[in-house]
């Protein structure tokens, strides 16, 4: 298979017309993370790339729009997706590990990859979907015996208004809350995340300067600036670094540097790719991963090797001793050796967020 090297975008592609119609819709809210300008326009503070949006227009992501002067979200509560998933599936290894979340996910994202495995939700806006209450999706995480609520599949960055005051009820309830994200929100919007009780996120990096700026139209250094503040408030971080043959995979000792410079015990996920969506290069050797995973284990405490089933690399070993301390297999934890989360053999403390836990009725579909 070939290998394309020139950047190829992929925006959402819009089914709607904003109209002050939608305003009456129940998943249609307006949105305070905006700032308003002259001439009824509006700049959009939720993500870095904030748009300036005149009346009438929709912002890059598909799902945010200005109705005069104000800035509306078309996805509070609009759900495309709400299934029991294990933790280890997002990935988040040492978050609540042996644990589910109620995962959600709308419509819309913010970054234009050509690579999404998830591009029939975060290509397309639109809306149609199933409007959820946050009482409701609560009440559904805690009847289907999972632990937690967590935001994945498209850019969970789209249902911050919704998931803030979900996580809020999660919280009060004695669930966990996290996001998988692409990691470009705003400051502001991730501490208005923390406020509410989200102490957990997965942030793909997906390569180093180059990448963001052909590949993406983004800026690495405001990326980094987000994961760099979601340290510095107590959130528990894991990256994971998706290697594309032609796109980013030379850019491997950036993006080790970048988790280093975060904290030594940061977890790396680094993945293999496969092809998805509009690009069609060739899936990733398992060369180049176990290379890579080789190089990263040598700056950071916790390296994973995630998309190639069976493979070593998807357990926990002790940093100090090299003991197998937490056994993975795919998406489930199949054994756990710590003694009071430190390893048996050299008393050395795992890093681990919360407890480790039951799954729930995996799998199970609300919407």
């Amino acid at each position: 298979m070939s290998i394309t090297e020139m950047p190829i975008y992929s925006w959402p592609l819009r089914m709607y017309e904003p109209s002050s119609e939608l305003l009456r819709l129940p998943n249609v809210r307006e949105s305070s993370f905006s700032v308003s300008l002259e001439n009824n326009r509006v700049k959009c503070t939720l993500c870095h790339r904030q748009c300036t949006l005149s009346n009438g227009q929709v912002g890059l992501c598909g799902m945010r729009f200005n109705i005069n002067g104000r800035l509306y979200t078309a996805t509070y509560g609009l759900l495309t997706a709400a299934e029991s998933r294990p933790m280890e599936i997002k990935p988040l290894f040492h978050y609540y590990p042996r644990t589910s979340a109620l995962t959600i996910s709308t419509y819309g994202c913010n970054f234009p990859c050509a690579w999404c495995q998830n591009w029939h939700l975060s290509k397309f806006t639109s809306m149609d979907g199933v409007y959820v209450p946050p009482e409701k999706l609560v009440e559904w995480a805690i009847e289907n015996g999972d632990s937690g609520i967590n935001v994945s599949f498209n850019e969970p960055t789209l249902l911050t208004e919704y998931v803030i005051d979900v996580f809020r009820l999660a919280r009060a309830r004695g669930l966990h809350a996290s996001i998988n994200t692409n990691g470009y929100l705003t400051p502001e919007a991730l501490r208005a995340l923390f406020n509410a009780g989200m102490d957990g996120m997965n942030s793909d990096i997906k390569g180093g300067r180059e990448t963001y700026k052909r590949w993406l139209a983004a800026d690495f250094d405001r990326l980094m600036s987000t994961l760099e503040y979601a340290v510095k408030l107590g959130i528990h971080l894991e990256v994971t670094y998706l290697v594309i043959p032609g796109v980013n995979d030379d850019e491997a000792d950036e993006v080790i540097n970048a988790v280093a410079r975060l904290g030594r015990d940061v977890p790396l996920h680094i993945t293999a790719y496969y092809p998805a969506h509009k690009l069609r290069n060739s899936p990733t050797p398992v060369e180049l991963i176990e290379n890579i995973w080789r190089r990263a284990k040598k700056e950071l405490d916790y390296v994973y090797v995630g998309n190639i089933p069976g493979h070593p690399g998807q357990h926990t070993y002790c940093p100090r001793c090299g003991a197998v301390l937490i056994k993975r297999f795919e998406d489930r934890v199949i054994d756990v050796k710590l003694v009071n989360y430190k390893c048996p053999r050299c008393g050395y403390e795992i890093k681990i967020r919360g407890y480790i836990g039951k799954y729930g009725n995996l799998y199970r579909r609300f919407v």
